[in-house]
């Protein structure tokens, strides 16, 4: 009777630390404030270099501490997205002639395994438009062929840089005007003349299936003399 008591006590206590350990771990979650940027992404060497770039072209008002989180979305659109298996016939041909010619190009940009790429040239490219960002790659033995994000054409949007965080995260900055991106009633404003803009920062995360948008606070440019320099 003596043993039987001493471990239900022992699977007591086991429980006990076990709902203890989730607890800590659910208030260190809550406690982390996803209204600003990741750390991960503030971190990261592609950040920093794209940031320290703004400051050398009299954008350093422009700071990590300034972007906050405006949106949250999901990424898998079947509209938008198809998939193939690499073991149907002809497949694996295709997905390497793909990969391989898009090396080397300015504004295409793969993933450490060399097995994803992100497309966000501002030209139109077969199916994709220039305010479109073409997502290609093999994840679990899949060929994924997306338009992975777009933005306005009327509010001049320009994608200027991307990086991968990691195979499974990928980050996307935009240059646009402050004004919605379905708006049609907003009085245009020429790219070389001066205008409000914000910059936006789409953080994608393919395995949770999400995507993140922060925005900088809002500021006055000439978007068509600042590209060259992007």
């Amino acid at each position: 009777m003596k043993k039987i008591t001493i471990e239900h006590v022992l699977v007591f206590l086991i429980f006990l630390l076990v709902g203890f350990g989730v607890y800590i771990n659910v208030q260190e979650q809550l406690s982390i404030d996803r209204s600003k940027l990741p750390e991960k992404v503030e971190e990261h060497k592609g950040f920093q270099r794209w940031i320290t770039n703004l400051k050398n072209k009299d954008l350093d008002f422009v700071d990590a501490d300034e972007f906050s989180l405006i949106e949250e979305n999901e990424i898998y659109n079947t509209k938008w997205m198809q998939v193939y298996s690499l073991d149907e016939e002809g497949r694996q041909e295709e997905f390497e002639k793909t990969i391989e010619e898009h090396r080397g190009i300015d504004k295409v940009i793969f993933s450490p395994s060399e097995r994803l790429f992100i497309d966000y040239r501002h030209l139109r490219r077969g199916d994709y438009e220039a305010n479109e960002v073409h997502f290609y790659g093999v994840r679990d033995d899949k060929i994924i062929d997306a338009r992975i994000l777009d933005c306005s054409k009327r509010a001049n949007c320009y994608f200027d840089r991307a990086y991968f965080l990691s195979n499974d995260v990928f980050v996307i900055s935009e240059f646009s005007r402050t004004i919605h991106k379905k708006d049609t009633t907003t009085p245009e404003c020429l790219i070389d003349t001066e205008c409000e803009y914000s910059i936006k920062i789409h953080v994608i995360d393919l395995i949770n299936n999400s995507r993140l948008v922060y925005e900088s606070k809002p500021f006055n440019i000439v978007l068509g003399t600042l590209i060259p320099e992007l």
